[in-house]
């Protein structure tokens, strides 16, 4: 992974926390040897670089990318992994070349561009490719937590800000985990107490790249050209599912963090809040946005 991982085990002895360590680290390092969207010997390469429609796939990318599916579905169409089509407009210089790259190939993206069967995955057209680094970095932190949770050892994973906390702490407590100030990182808004749960924050400061004078976020919204593109509300009001809208809901988010059974669901439900941040979001999920005047915007009471 291109960002820092640390992994915390508590442990009746050192020999078991470093066996857990070691299978942690060599299952991640497999995922991201497999999936790497940069790579022309992964899997994911191979897909994408097809010469058929339709490409033989085993069980472990089948069950990623039925997940994938399933909750993208409830995105309205916010998260889309085939937006990865558009990635190679990002090593254009300027933004008119950018731009006219990314509507040329818009046409061909969309959950509707690609499909599974039992052990295949079929697409509609030969330009879609699909992108899962919003999506194996996180399903990578899940399953660091059931290595951890196989050996009955409560731990907290953090791959670059994707956390999943097994257990407690040996005392008891659950595991504080820290929001960031989305102005200055270096900088914690807030404290999070969690157990047995996944945490992701999305957030455009964290990766973007300038084209003259304009910032493009590693988030790219498939229904907008500009990847910065957001919804200006703040505020996202459905029975439980019901965010503190005490605060002016006119300005733009500029983080998301959602809580969850698990990290990928977070994550893709995270990325989705900063493209659409009137989403509703079903389930026991809990979600807190930040605002450009660094207002809580919250479902946790």
């Amino acid at each position: 992974m291109t960002t820092p991982c640390e992994v915390q085990l508590y442990a009746a002895d050192a020999k078991a926390a470093d066996k857990v360590a070691r299978l942690i680290e060599s299952n991640t390092r497999r995922l991201e040897k497999k999936y790497n969207f940069f790579s022309d010997d992964s899997l994911i390469a191979k897909i994408n670089n097809r010469e058929q429609a339709i490409v033989n796939i085993d069980k472990e990318t089948h069950h990623v990318l039925s997940l994938v599916r399933t909750l993208s579905a409830t995105t309205q169409g916010s998260f889309d992994i085939t937006v990865g089509t558009l990635k190679q407009c990002a090593k254009l210089t300027t933004v008119a070349k950018i731009e006219a790259c990314r509507a040329r190939l818009k046409p061909f993206i969309g959950a509707d561009k690609w499909r599974l069967t039992e052990n295949s995955i079929n697409f509609s057209n030969a330009y879609v490719k699909l992108d899962l680094g919003g999506v194996i970095k996180e399903f990578a932190v899940d399953q660091a937590g059931e290595i951890a949770k196989n050996e009955n050892m409560a731990a907290l994973i953090n791959f670059g800000g994707d956390i999943y906390v097994n257990g407690n702490k040996p005392d008891g407590s659950p595991f504080n985990v820290a929001i960031k100030n989305p102005k200055n990182p270096q900088e914690n808004i807030a404290i999070l107490q969690l157990s047995n749960q996944g945490l992701t924050t999305s957030a455009h400061y964290e990766r973007s790249t300038l084209v003259e004078g304009k910032s493009y976020s590693h988030i790219i919204n498939s229904n907008s050209s500009n990847s910065n593109s957001t919804n200006a509300n703040s505020s996202n009001t459905n029975d439980k599912k019901k965010h503190d809208d005490k605060a002016s809901n006119t300005s733009a988010i500029l983080s998301a963090t959602v809580i969850s059974h698990s990290v990928l669901t977070s994550g893709i439900y995270s990325t989705s809040l900063m493209v659409n941040s009137n989403l509703v979001i079903e389930g026991d999920i809990n979600v807190v946005m930040i605002d450009e005047e660094l207002r809580l915007h919250q479902n946790i009471f």
